[in-house]
C-alpha cells in the first residue's frame, strides 16, 4: 500500500487563517454591540410607550368617570345647590377675585393625586361646568326654511343689533377664556368691520348665491367668489354652523384674525335659552340668563346687547324697528341687576323675577324673554393627569326640566370629545 506524503501546514498560512478568524470575531462582536444598543433603545421606547399607554388608559378612565359623576350631579341635584355648595369651593382654587363666576368660571387647577380613593395615582383638575343659555346663537341669523332675500324685518334688525353690541363689547383688554390658562388678546373692531362680518355670516348660512346688500346697513356680504383665493380652497357652506370654530373660516373673520376665545365669550352654535326640541324653530329661541347663578356684572352686561343704537343705520325708521321692551330693560339694566342680585341672595322662581321687576319696569310681564331661574344648556371641560399624561373631556349637554319644580327630567349629550 502506498501513502501520499502529507506536509504540515506552513506557519504563514496558519497565521493568515487565525487573522481572518479574529477579524470575523471582531466584526461579529461589533455587530452584536450595535444590535444590543439598538435593542436596548427600542426596549426603552417600548417600555416608555407601554407606560404612557397605561397612564393614558388610567387618565381616560378617570376623566370618563368624572364626566359620569358630573352628569349625575346635573340630573339629580338642585342646580343652585350643585353650583354654590359642591362647585364653589373648588372654583375658588383658580379664581383671581373673591367673587366666583359660574358663567365665566376660572381656569382649571390641578389637585394632588389621590384625592379620590378609587384613583390613587390620578391628579384631577377643578371642573369647568358653564351654563351657556345667555350666549348668542349664530345660527339664529338665518331662519329655516332658508331665506333668499336680504334681512329687513324687525327680528332681523334686532339680531344684527345684538350681534354688533356683543362684538363691540368684546373690544376690551386681555381676558381669560373659561377653562383656559392662556391669555386671549381681543382684536379691536369698529362698527363697519362688525357689520361686514354679520353680512358674511348671513351669506355663509343662506342657500342662495345672492350677496347680502342691506338697504338698512349698506353692508355687502360674501358669497362664493370671496373664497376663491382661500388656501387651502374650500366651498362656502350655505348651511348651519356645526361648531363655533367654523366661524374662523368666514370672510371678514379670517382676515381680521379674531381669536376663537373672543367668540366663545359671547357666542355659540347651539339653540340655547330653552329646552332642546328637535322640531323647534331655533331662530325663535332667545338667549336668556340664569339669574340664580349670574353676578350683578353679568346680568348688566347681558342686557347691554339690547341697546337699540341706530347711529350706523341708513334708511332707518325707529317706528318700524325699535324693540321697546328690550330698550327699556337695557336702560334700566343697573336697577334690574341690583334687584335680582340683592343680598342675601335667595333662589328665585320665574314668578319671583317678575315680581321683583314690577317696581322697575312696566314691562315686567316680559321678564321671561330675558331671564330664567335655571339653566338648560351647559358646556363642560374636565381634565385628569397621571405621570405627565393628560386626558380631557369636552362636551355640551342640555336638560329638560319639570316646569313646576325645575327638576331635570331628561339629559341629552349634544357634543362629546375625549382625548
Amino acid at each position: 500500500m502506498s501513502h501520499l506524503p502529507v506536509s504540515p501546514p506552513s506557519s504563514s498560512k496558519t497565521t493568515s487563517q487565525r487573522g481572518i478568524a479574529l477579524l470575523i470575531t471582531l466584526v461579529i462582536l461589533a455587530l452584536l454591540a450595535v444590535f444590543m444598543t439598538e435593542f436596548s433603545f427600542e426596549t426603552k421606547l417600548e417600555t416608555r410607550g407601554i407606560h404612557n399607554y397605561q397612564a393614558s388608559f388610567k387618565a381616560r378612565n378617570a376623566v370618563k368617570s368624572m364626566f359620569k359623576a358630573v352628569l349625575e350631579g346635573l340630573k339629580g341635584q338642585d342646580e343652585v345647590k350643585f353650583f354654590t355648595v359642591y362647585l364653589k369651593d373648588l372654583l375658588r382654587l383658580g379664581a383671581t377675585s373673591n367673587e366666583i363666576s359660574f358663567l365665566n368660571p376660572p381656569q382649571p387647577v390641578g389637585l394632588p393625586a389621590g384625592v379620590i380613593a378609587d384613583f390613587p395615582e390620578v391628579s384631577f383638575y377643578t371642573p369647568v361646568i358653564r351654563p351657556i343659555d345667555h350666549l348668542y346663537n349664530l345660527n339664529r341669523i338665518q331662519r329655516p326654511p332658508f331665506r333668499t332675500v336680504n334681512p329687513e324685518m324687525k327680528g332681523d334688525v334686532r339680531l344684527a343689533n345684538q350681534f354688533i353690541n356683543i362684538l363691540k363689547k368684546g373690544n376690551s383688554a386681555t381676558t381669560y377664556q373659561p377653562g383656559s390658562s392662556v391669555p386671549s388678546y381681543n382684536i379691536q373692531l369698529n362698527t363697519i368691520d362688525i357689520l361686514k362680518i354679520y353680512a358674511a355670516i348671513f351669506d355663509w348660512l343662506d342657500k342662495d348665491k345672492e350677496i347680502y346688500d342691506s338697504s338698512i346697513y349698506g353692508t355687502i356680504g360674501a358669497e362664493k367668489n370671496s373664497y376663491i383665493s382661500a388656501d387651502p380652497y374650500f366651498e362656502i357652506k350655505n348651511g348651519f354652523l356645526d361648531k363655533l370654530s367654523e366661524v374662523q373660516l368666514i370672510s371678514g373673520v379670517k382676515g381680521k384674525r379674531i381669536p376663537l376665545d373672543q367668540w366663545k365669550k359671547g357666542f355659540t352654535t347651539f339653540p340655547v335659552g330653552n329646552k332642546y326640541e328637535t322640531q323647534a324653530d331655533f331662530s325663535a329661541i332667545k338667549p336668556r340668563i340664569n339669574v340664580n347663578l349670574a353676578t350683578f356684572e353679568e346680568i348688566e352686561q347681558f342686557l347691554e346687547q339690547f341697546d337699540q343704537n341706530t347711529e350706523y343705520f341708513i334708511n332707518y325708521s325707529a317706528k318700524s324697528y325699535d324693540d321697546i321692551y328690550a330698550q327699556d330693560y337695557f336702560e334700566k339694566r343697573e336697577e334690574i341687576a341690583a334687584e335680582l342680585t340683592k343680598q342675601p341672595r335667595s333662589k328665585l322662581t320665574s314668578e319671583d323675577i317678575k315680581n321683583k321687576l314690577s317696581n322697575i319696569t312696566q314691562y315686567d310681564s316680559r321678564s321671561g324673554d330675558f331671564f330664567i331661574p335655571y339653566s338648560f344648556w351647559y358646556e363642560i371641560l374636565l381634565m385628569t393627569e397621571i405621570d405627565n399624561v393628560k386626558a380631557e373631556v369636552r362636551a355640551v349637554v342640555s336638560v329638560d326640566r319639570n316646569a313646576a319644580t325645575g327638576k331635570v327630567t331628561n339629559l341629552i349629550i349634544h357634543n362629546f370629545f375625549l382625548r
